[in-house]
């Protein structure tokens, strides 16, 4: 899902699964090609396991930080239409924490793994603001540092079947 690299730390640039599989269903990419790309992303999973392991300390902070930052927004929001905002947001082109959201309409995951306080490239939702058809959401992403993280507020609009879209998109200083 996230490939590292020592010097700077980014977001993947390969496609996400739900885009691969669309490929792959229109016809654009051979199953083979699904399947080598699908294998890189299961590596960068593991190489993310694998640290996390050599450091269990730092794993389980960083687990409670993001436990506490979901339940803060989920009592606020609740859990359902936070996700459902993740789900937007994962969806988004050329986003690129889609990387860690491309499966937050999955019930079974638990909402703390979308998001990452520290760990870098972190994902962070500092602000929603929700109205019945509309939500204003402030999410911070890339690199840890204040001066170095990007900033962006999102409103998505519910459209006629009820699904968040995006409807604008603009960095904030």
């Amino acid at each position: 899902m996230i490939c590292y690299d020592k010097s700077i730390v980014k977001f993947s640039s390969l496609p996400t699964p739900p885009v691969l599989f669309r490929q792959f269903e229109n016809g654009e990419i051979t199953r083979d090609e699904l399947q080598a790309t699908m294998a890189m992303h299961a590596r960068d999973l593991i190489e993310e396991m694998v640290e996390d392991n050599k450091n269990p300390v730092a794993a389980f902070m960083e687990r409670r930080r993001n436990l506490s930052a979901v339940k803060k927004l989920s009592r606020k929001h609740s859990s359902a239409l936070l996700r459902e905002v993740l789900t937007a947001l994962g969806e988004i082109p050329e986003f690129p924490p889609a990387h860690l959201l491309w499966n937050a309409s999955h019930k079974q995951m638990p909402l703390h793994c979308f998001v990452r306080m520290r760990h870098e490239p972190v994902f962070r939702v500092a602000k929603m603001d929700v109205s019945p058809m509309k939500v204003t959401v402030s999410v911070e992403y890339g690199k840890n540092a204040k001066n170095e993280t990007t900033r962006e507020q999102i409103v998505l609009h519910r459209s006629p079947m009820l699904k968040f879209e995006l409807m604008d998109r603009r960095p904030v200083d």
